[in-house]
Protein backbone atom coordinates (compact mmCIF):
# COMPACT_ATOMS: atom_id res chain seq x y z
CA UNK A 1 0.00 0.00 0.00
CA UNK A 2 1.73 3.44 -1.05
CA UNK A 3 1.95 6.56 1.21
CA UNK A 4 -1.14 7.91 -0.17
CA UNK A 5 -3.73 4.93 -0.08
CA UNK A 6 -2.51 4.44 3.61
CA UNK A 7 -3.27 8.10 3.88
CA UNK A 8 -6.64 7.74 2.96
CA UNK A 9 -7.03 4.70 4.98
CA UNK A 10 -6.30 6.36 8.32
CA UNK A 11 -8.64 9.55 7.56
CA UNK A 12 -11.58 7.16 6.20
CA UNK A 13 -11.02 5.22 9.66
CA UNK A 14 -10.79 8.52 11.90
CA UNK A 15 -13.82 9.96 10.12
CA UNK A 16 -16.07 7.07 10.25
CA UNK A 17 -15.14 6.43 13.81
CA UNK A 18 -16.01 9.98 14.66
CA UNK A 19 -19.24 9.67 12.97
CA UNK A 20 -20.47 6.50 15.37
CA UNK A 21 -19.06 8.35 18.07
CA UNK A 22 -20.57 11.68 17.15
CA UNK A 23 -23.92 10.45 16.15
CA UNK A 24 -24.03 8.72 19.64
CA UNK A 25 -23.27 11.44 21.75
CA UNK A 26 -25.62 13.60 19.30
CA UNK A 27 -28.52 11.48 19.80
CA UNK A 28 -27.58 11.13 23.74
CA UNK A 29 -27.49 15.20 23.97
CA UNK A 30 -30.54 15.13 22.31
CA UNK A 31 -32.46 13.17 23.97
CA UNK A 32 -31.20 15.37 26.97
CA UNK A 33 -32.24 18.09 25.25
CA UNK A 34 -36.06 16.94 24.41
CA UNK A 35 -36.51 15.49 28.16
CA UNK A 36 -35.73 19.01 29.36
CA UNK A 37 -38.07 20.57 26.56
CA UNK A 38 -40.80 18.69 26.19
CA UNK A 39 -40.78 17.02 29.63
CA UNK A 40 -38.90 18.36 32.43
CA UNK A 41 -35.92 19.47 34.85
CA UNK A 42 -37.15 16.87 37.27
CA UNK A 43 -37.47 14.19 34.97
CA UNK A 44 -34.26 14.84 33.32
CA UNK A 45 -32.14 15.05 36.97
CA UNK A 46 -34.06 12.06 37.57
CA UNK A 47 -32.66 10.00 34.51
CA UNK A 48 -29.40 11.44 35.03
CA UNK A 49 -28.95 10.05 38.45
CA UNK A 50 -30.28 6.74 37.20
CA UNK A 51 -27.29 6.38 34.42
CA UNK A 52 -25.03 7.63 37.38
CA UNK A 53 -26.21 4.69 39.21
CA UNK A 54 -25.80 2.03 36.50
CA UNK A 55 -22.37 3.70 35.75
CA UNK A 56 -21.03 2.80 39.26
CA UNK A 57 -22.63 -0.61 39.49
CA UNK A 58 -20.21 -0.97 36.40
CA UNK A 59 -17.25 0.23 37.89
CA UNK A 60 -17.77 -1.42 41.65
CA UNK A 61 -18.36 -4.92 40.25
CA UNK A 62 -16.11 -5.10 37.14
CA UNK A 63 -12.99 -4.14 39.21
CA UNK A 64 -10.58 -2.74 36.63
CA UNK A 65 -9.54 -5.81 35.33
CA UNK A 66 -10.04 -5.10 31.58
CA UNK A 67 -6.50 -2.71 32.56
CA UNK A 68 -4.70 -6.06 32.80
CA UNK A 69 -5.84 -7.81 29.67
CA UNK A 70 -5.84 -5.02 27.91
CA UNK A 71 -2.29 -4.32 28.45
CA UNK A 72 -1.63 -7.67 28.05
CA UNK A 73 -3.17 -8.03 24.81
CA UNK A 74 -1.47 -5.03 23.66
CA UNK A 75 1.95 -6.71 24.34
CA UNK A 76 1.22 -10.21 23.61
CA UNK A 77 -1.37 -10.26 20.74
CA UNK A 78 -1.02 -13.95 20.05
CA UNK A 79 -3.08 -14.91 23.41
CA UNK A 80 -5.46 -12.57 23.08
CA UNK A 81 -8.42 -15.48 23.44
CA UNK A 82 -6.83 -16.68 26.51
CA UNK A 83 -7.08 -13.29 28.16
CA UNK A 84 -10.66 -12.90 26.58
CA UNK A 85 -12.01 -16.37 27.93
CA UNK A 86 -10.38 -15.52 31.57
CA UNK A 87 -11.48 -12.39 31.65
CA UNK A 88 -15.61 -13.82 30.72
CA UNK A 89 -14.93 -16.39 33.73
CA UNK A 90 -13.61 -13.71 36.25
CA UNK A 91 -16.75 -11.60 35.27
CA UNK A 92 -19.19 -14.28 36.26
CA UNK A 93 -18.06 -14.20 39.25
CA UNK A 94 -18.29 -10.85 39.75
CA UNK A 95 -22.22 -10.77 38.34
CA UNK A 96 -23.21 -13.33 41.29
CA UNK A 97 -21.62 -11.19 43.45
CA UNK A 98 -23.89 -8.14 41.86
CA UNK A 99 -27.06 -10.56 41.73
CA UNK A 100 -26.80 -10.85 45.70
CA UNK A 101 -25.59 -7.17 46.53
CA UNK A 102 -28.71 -5.74 43.75
CA UNK A 103 -31.27 -8.16 45.24
CA UNK A 104 -30.88 -6.46 48.63
CA UNK A 105 -30.73 -3.18 47.70
CA UNK A 106 -33.71 -3.40 45.90
CA UNK A 107 -35.69 -4.91 48.13
CA UNK A 108 -34.26 -2.82 50.63
CA UNK A 109 -35.73 0.39 48.84
CA UNK A 110 -39.21 -1.67 48.26
CA UNK A 111 -38.73 -1.64 44.44
CA UNK A 112 -40.69 -3.58 42.08
CA UNK A 113 -38.90 -7.39 41.11
CA UNK A 114 -39.20 -6.17 37.47
CA UNK A 115 -36.91 -3.18 38.47
CA UNK A 116 -34.68 -5.51 39.91
CA UNK A 117 -34.22 -7.63 36.65
CA UNK A 118 -34.30 -5.09 34.28
CA UNK A 119 -31.29 -3.06 36.86
CA UNK A 120 -29.40 -6.10 37.02
CA UNK A 121 -29.46 -7.27 33.19
CA UNK A 122 -28.97 -3.99 32.30
CA UNK A 123 -25.83 -3.45 34.29
CA UNK A 124 -24.22 -6.67 33.25
CA UNK A 125 -24.59 -6.11 29.41
CA UNK A 126 -23.69 -2.28 29.86
CA UNK A 127 -20.29 -3.66 31.27
CA UNK A 128 -19.93 -6.81 28.54
CA UNK A 129 -20.66 -4.34 26.36
CA UNK A 130 -17.89 -1.58 27.57
CA UNK A 131 -15.28 -4.46 27.69
CA UNK A 132 -15.89 -5.09 24.10
CA UNK A 133 -15.31 -1.42 23.44
CA UNK A 134 -11.82 -1.65 25.42
CA UNK A 135 -10.70 -5.06 24.02
CA UNK A 136 -11.44 -3.88 20.32
CA UNK A 137 -9.14 -0.11 21.60
CA UNK A 138 -6.06 -2.33 22.13
CA UNK A 139 -6.86 -4.38 19.13
CA UNK A 140 -6.38 -1.22 17.54
CA UNK A 141 -9.93 -1.51 15.83
CA UNK A 142 -11.04 1.43 16.86
CA UNK A 143 -13.73 1.53 14.07
CA UNK A 144 -15.40 -1.54 15.04
CA UNK A 145 -14.97 -0.52 19.19
CA UNK A 146 -17.28 2.46 18.18
CA UNK A 147 -19.62 1.12 16.00
CA UNK A 148 -20.35 -1.18 18.73
CA UNK A 149 -20.04 1.61 21.42
CA UNK A 150 -22.64 3.86 19.10
CA UNK A 151 -25.03 0.61 19.36
CA UNK A 152 -24.82 0.58 23.15
CA UNK A 153 -24.73 4.19 23.69
CA UNK A 154 -26.68 5.74 20.95
CA UNK A 155 -28.83 4.13 18.75
CA UNK A 156 -31.83 3.73 21.77
CA UNK A 157 -31.53 7.46 22.22
CA UNK A 158 -31.42 7.93 18.47
CA UNK A 159 -34.94 6.18 18.24
CA UNK A 160 -36.05 7.97 20.95
CA UNK A 161 -35.57 11.29 19.49
CA UNK A 162 -36.70 9.96 16.68
CA UNK A 163 -40.06 9.51 18.31
CA UNK A 164 -39.93 13.42 19.76
CA UNK A 165 -39.57 14.97 16.84
CA UNK A 166 -42.05 12.70 14.40
CA UNK A 167 -44.63 11.63 17.00
CA UNK A 168 -47.33 13.56 17.88
CA UNK A 169 -48.11 13.71 21.57
CA UNK A 170 -44.90 11.55 22.25
CA UNK A 171 -45.21 9.97 25.70
CA UNK A 172 -42.43 7.82 27.27
CA UNK A 173 -41.78 6.75 30.64
CA UNK A 174 -38.20 5.62 32.54
CA UNK A 175 -38.74 2.61 32.47
CA UNK A 176 -39.25 2.31 28.58
CA UNK A 177 -35.54 4.32 27.95
CA UNK A 178 -34.21 1.53 30.61
CA UNK A 179 -35.47 -1.39 28.32
CA UNK A 180 -34.63 0.34 24.84
CA UNK A 181 -31.19 0.54 26.46
CA UNK A 182 -31.37 -3.06 27.67
CA UNK A 183 -32.40 -4.40 24.42
CA UNK A 184 -29.12 -2.41 22.12
CA UNK A 185 -26.69 -3.31 25.29
CA UNK A 186 -27.84 -6.82 24.12
CA UNK A 187 -27.43 -6.91 20.36
CA UNK A 188 -23.71 -5.42 21.27
CA UNK A 189 -22.87 -7.96 23.03
CA UNK A 190 -24.02 -10.70 20.76
CA UNK A 191 -21.93 -8.73 17.93
CA UNK A 192 -19.39 -8.13 20.53
CA UNK A 193 -18.59 -11.96 20.77
CA UNK A 194 -19.20 -12.60 16.96
CA UNK A 195 -16.55 -10.47 16.01
CA UNK A 196 -13.73 -11.15 18.18
CA UNK A 197 -10.58 -12.50 17.02
CA UNK A 198 -10.82 -16.70 16.99
CA UNK A 199 -14.19 -17.04 18.89
CA UNK A 200 -15.15 -20.32 17.60
CA UNK A 201 -11.73 -21.44 19.42
CA UNK A 202 -13.52 -19.82 22.59
CA UNK A 203 -14.33 -23.31 24.78
CA UNK A 204 -11.07 -24.67 24.21
CA UNK A 205 -9.06 -22.39 25.48
CA UNK A 206 -7.50 -22.85 28.73
CA UNK A 207 -9.10 -21.44 32.10
CA UNK A 208 -6.27 -20.07 34.64
CA UNK A 209 -7.24 -19.04 38.12
CA UNK A 210 -3.37 -18.43 38.84
CA UNK A 211 -3.74 -15.46 35.62
CA UNK A 212 -7.12 -14.62 36.87
CA UNK A 213 -5.58 -13.97 40.51
CA UNK A 214 -2.87 -12.01 39.16
CA UNK A 215 -5.07 -9.88 36.98
CA UNK A 216 -7.80 -9.23 40.31
CA UNK A 217 -4.56 -7.73 42.12
CA UNK A 218 -3.67 -5.65 39.55
CA UNK A 219 -6.81 -4.80 38.76
CA UNK A 220 -7.94 -3.32 42.25
CA UNK A 221 -5.42 -0.76 42.35
CA UNK A 222 -6.78 0.55 39.13
CA UNK A 223 -10.56 -0.05 40.59
CA UNK A 224 -9.35 1.85 43.02
CA UNK A 225 -8.19 4.58 40.81
CA UNK A 226 -11.12 4.84 38.94
CA UNK A 227 -13.74 4.62 42.50
CA UNK A 228 -11.87 7.91 42.94
CA UNK A 229 -12.02 9.17 39.38
CA UNK A 230 -15.94 8.50 39.27
CA UNK A 231 -16.46 10.30 42.48
CA UNK A 232 -15.06 13.36 40.99
CA UNK A 233 -17.21 12.83 37.88
CA UNK A 234 -20.23 11.72 39.82
CA UNK A 235 -20.13 12.65 43.12
CA UNK A 236 -21.69 16.19 42.47
CA UNK A 237 -24.70 15.06 40.86
CA UNK A 238 -25.92 13.39 44.02
CA UNK A 239 -24.47 16.27 46.28
CA UNK A 240 -26.54 19.00 44.27
CA UNK A 241 -29.48 16.69 44.67
CA UNK A 242 -28.74 16.23 48.59
CA UNK A 243 -27.75 19.85 49.04
CA UNK A 244 -30.24 21.55 46.41
CA UNK A 245 -32.98 19.74 44.12
CA UNK A 246 -33.37 17.55 40.84
CA UNK A 247 -33.93 20.67 38.85
CA UNK A 248 -30.54 21.93 39.63
CA UNK A 249 -29.29 17.93 39.16
CA UNK A 250 -30.83 18.93 35.46
CA UNK A 251 -29.36 22.02 35.05
CA UNK A 252 -25.71 21.09 35.82
CA UNK A 253 -26.26 17.84 33.73
CA UNK A 254 -27.50 19.76 30.62
CA UNK A 255 -24.01 21.77 30.94
CA UNK A 256 -21.83 18.94 31.91
CA UNK A 257 -22.86 17.13 28.86
CA UNK A 258 -22.50 19.72 26.73
CA UNK A 259 -19.18 20.13 27.91
CA UNK A 260 -18.20 16.41 27.81
CA UNK A 261 -18.68 16.15 24.04
CA UNK A 262 -15.37 17.43 24.06
CA UNK A 263 -13.48 14.73 25.87
CA UNK A 264 -15.58 12.42 23.19
CA UNK A 265 -14.50 13.89 20.11
CA UNK A 266 -10.49 13.73 21.74
CA UNK A 267 -10.77 10.61 22.60
CA UNK A 268 -12.07 9.22 19.44
CA UNK A 269 -10.21 11.00 17.21
CA UNK A 270 -6.75 10.89 18.82
CA UNK A 271 -6.86 8.55 22.33
CA UNK A 272 -8.49 5.67 21.11
CA UNK A 273 -5.60 5.68 18.24
CA UNK A 274 -2.56 6.45 19.81
CA UNK A 275 -2.89 5.26 23.67
CA UNK A 276 -1.77 1.46 22.40
CA UNK A 277 1.42 3.65 21.23
CA UNK A 278 2.03 5.12 24.39
CA UNK A 279 1.90 1.68 26.12
CA UNK A 280 4.49 0.17 23.34
CA UNK A 281 6.40 3.23 23.61
CA UNK A 282 7.09 2.35 27.64
CA UNK A 283 8.17 -0.95 26.88
CA UNK A 284 10.26 -0.34 23.58
CA UNK A 285 11.60 2.58 25.94
CA UNK A 286 11.18 5.38 22.98
CA UNK A 287 11.13 8.52 24.83
CA UNK A 288 10.96 10.29 21.37
CA UNK A 289 7.62 8.42 20.17
CA UNK A 290 6.11 9.40 23.44
CA UNK A 291 6.92 12.87 23.23
CA UNK A 292 5.52 12.95 19.67
CA UNK A 293 2.12 11.69 20.87
CA UNK A 294 1.87 14.24 23.48
CA UNK A 295 2.48 17.16 21.49
CA UNK A 296 -0.38 15.98 19.17
CA UNK A 297 -2.36 15.15 21.52
CA UNK A 298 -1.93 18.68 23.30
CA UNK A 299 -2.35 20.65 20.07
CA UNK A 300 -5.51 19.04 19.14
CA UNK A 301 -6.75 19.56 22.67
CA UNK A 302 -6.32 23.49 22.24
CA UNK A 303 -7.62 23.39 18.94
CA UNK A 304 -10.87 21.14 19.74
CA UNK A 305 -11.69 23.27 23.01
CA UNK A 306 -11.30 26.63 20.96
CA UNK A 307 -13.46 25.75 18.08
CA UNK A 308 -16.06 23.89 20.56
CA UNK A 309 -15.98 27.39 22.71
CA UNK A 310 -15.84 29.30 20.12
CA UNK A 311 -19.10 27.99 18.69
CA UNK A 312 -21.15 27.74 21.53
CA UNK A 313 -20.51 31.73 22.34
CA UNK A 314 -22.22 31.97 18.60
CA UNK A 315 -24.70 28.85 18.92
CA UNK A 316 -26.00 28.80 22.45
CA UNK A 317 -28.44 32.34 22.48
CA UNK A 318 -30.26 30.48 19.61
CA UNK A 319 -30.11 27.18 21.40
CA UNK A 320 -31.36 28.23 24.89
CA UNK A 321 -33.87 30.63 23.21
CA UNK A 322 -35.28 27.59 21.28
CA UNK A 323 -35.64 25.45 25.09
CA UNK A 324 -37.00 28.31 26.70
CA UNK A 325 -35.60 26.94 29.93
CA UNK A 326 -34.50 30.43 31.89
CA UNK A 327 -33.13 28.66 33.96
CA UNK A 328 -30.41 27.41 31.49
CA UNK A 329 -30.12 31.22 30.09
CA UNK A 330 -29.24 32.17 33.38
CA UNK A 331 -26.53 29.65 34.24
CA UNK A 332 -24.47 29.37 30.68
CA UNK A 333 -21.41 30.43 32.09
CA UNK A 334 -21.37 27.36 34.11
CA UNK A 335 -20.29 25.89 31.06
CA UNK A 336 -17.02 27.65 30.72
CA UNK A 337 -15.82 26.66 33.77
CA UNK A 338 -16.73 22.94 32.76
CA UNK A 339 -15.12 23.20 29.34
CA UNK A 340 -11.38 24.54 31.12
CA UNK A 341 -12.40 21.22 33.34
CA UNK A 342 -12.11 19.07 29.92
CA UNK A 343 -8.43 20.63 28.93
CA UNK A 344 -6.54 19.61 31.93
CA UNK A 345 -7.89 16.19 31.43
CA UNK A 346 -6.79 15.08 28.59
CA UNK A 347 -3.58 16.74 28.65
CA UNK A 348 -3.52 14.30 31.59
CA UNK A 349 -4.19 11.32 29.89
CA UNK A 350 -0.55 11.13 28.22
CA UNK A 351 1.30 10.58 31.83
CA UNK A 352 -1.80 8.08 32.44
CA UNK A 353 -0.46 6.13 29.64
CA UNK A 354 3.14 6.30 30.29
CA UNK A 355 1.96 5.13 34.01
CA UNK A 356 -0.15 2.13 32.89
CA UNK A 357 2.84 1.41 30.66
CA UNK A 358 5.16 0.94 33.42
CA UNK A 359 2.82 -1.31 35.34
CA UNK A 360 2.83 1.48 38.08
CA UNK A 361 -0.78 1.72 38.87
CA UNK A 362 -0.11 3.08 42.56
CA UNK A 363 0.68 5.94 41.14
CA UNK A 364 -2.08 6.60 39.42
CA UNK A 365 -4.39 5.59 42.30
CA UNK A 366 -2.37 8.55 44.38
CA UNK A 367 -2.85 10.84 41.67
CA UNK A 368 -6.36 10.28 41.67
CA UNK A 369 -6.74 9.93 45.54
CA UNK A 370 -5.53 13.54 46.04
CA UNK A 371 -7.61 15.20 43.05
CA UNK A 372 -10.46 13.50 44.50
CA UNK A 373 -10.63 14.28 48.21
CA UNK A 374 -9.95 17.66 47.07
CA UNK A 375 -13.21 17.30 44.59
CA UNK A 376 -15.29 16.28 47.35
CA UNK A 377 -14.09 18.63 50.18
CA UNK A 378 -14.64 21.69 47.45
CA UNK A 379 -18.44 20.29 46.63
CA UNK A 380 -19.28 19.72 50.96
CA UNK A 381 -17.96 23.47 51.09
CA UNK A 382 -19.18 25.14 47.98
CA UNK A 383 -22.39 23.92 47.14
CA UNK A 384 -24.29 25.13 50.19
CA UNK A 385 -22.96 28.53 49.33
CA UNK A 386 -22.73 29.07 45.79
CA UNK A 387 -24.79 26.14 44.93
CA UNK A 388 -24.22 24.13 40.76
CA UNK A 389 -21.28 26.64 40.43
CA UNK A 390 -19.46 24.93 43.05
CA UNK A 391 -19.77 21.90 41.82
CA UNK A 392 -18.02 23.04 38.93
CA UNK A 393 -14.94 24.95 40.53
CA UNK A 394 -14.60 21.34 42.56
CA UNK A 395 -14.64 20.04 39.03
CA UNK A 396 -11.92 22.25 37.93
CA UNK A 397 -9.18 21.62 40.87
CA UNK A 398 -9.51 18.16 40.83
CA UNK A 399 -9.01 18.30 37.03
CA UNK A 400 -5.82 20.54 37.71
CA UNK A 401 -4.40 18.35 40.76
CA UNK A 402 -5.12 15.34 38.42
CA UNK A 403 -2.35 16.40 36.09
CA UNK A 404 -0.08 18.34 38.32
CA UNK A 405 0.57 14.89 40.02
CA UNK A 406 0.16 12.60 36.88
CA UNK A 407 3.27 14.61 35.59
CA UNK A 408 5.00 14.35 38.55
CA UNK A 409 4.32 10.49 38.77
CA UNK A 410 5.30 9.84 34.52
CA UNK A 411 9.16 11.44 35.46
CA UNK A 412 9.16 9.09 38.47
CA UNK A 413 8.87 6.33 35.77
CA UNK A 414 10.92 7.65 32.95
CA UNK A 415 13.60 8.44 35.36
CA UNK A 416 15.30 5.14 35.18
CA UNK A 417 15.79 5.08 30.78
Amino acid sequence: MDTRSLFLKINFTKLSTLFFRGLGILSRFLLTFLITKFISLEFQGEYTLIVSSVTLLIIFFGFDFYVYAGRLIIKEPTKQLFFFKNMIVFYLFSYVLLFFVLWYIVHSLNFKLGSFWLLYFLVILEHLGQEFFRLYLALRKPLLANALLFLRTGLWAFIIVLGFIFVSDFDISMVNILSAWLFCALLTCILGFWKYPGIRGFFKEKIDFSWIKKGLIVGLTMFASTICLKIIEFSDRYLIAFFLDKKEVGIYAFYFQLSNIINVVIFTMYISFLYPDIIDGVYKKSFSSIESIRSTLKKKTFIIVGVFAALFLIGSPFLLDYMNRPELNANKSLFYILLLSTVFLNLSFSSHYVIIGAEKEKLIFKATLYACLLNVIINLVLIPIIGIYGSALALLGSTIVLLIFKKRYEKQCLSGW
